[in-house]
């Protein structure tokens, strides 16, 4: 596919960017010397929004050990609940 007809199935879209990412990619582009545009699009190509097996494995571990966490510290913040509910009429009582 020749450059022109790559530019004419191309569309334009202004993107944001901080200054520091901005400088990073014109460095990149330098460096291979290619165009900020290829950079960016050789950046969304290498981009994979797919979940691994393995990502999910870990994210489901990470979520039951917050589940487990969670419950066991509601379980303790009743025992302290009721630690102070018990002191609070041992003192009401004096």
């Amino acid at each position: 596919m020749s450059t022109a007809t790559q530019q004419q199935n191309m569309l334009r879209k202004p993107v944001l960017m901080p200054p520091g990412m901005i400088a990073k990619v014109d460095k990149i582009a330098k460096n291979r010397k290619i165009s900020f545009a290829k950079v960016v699009r050789e950046a969304v190509d290498a981009f994979n929004d797919e979940t691994s097996t393995s990502d999910t494995i870990i994210l489901e571990a990470l979520a039951e050990t917050m589940l487990s966490t969670t419950q066991d510290i509601i379980k303790k913040i009743e025992t302290i609940e009721k630690r102070l509910d018990e002191t609070h009429t041992k003192l009401g009582a004096s």
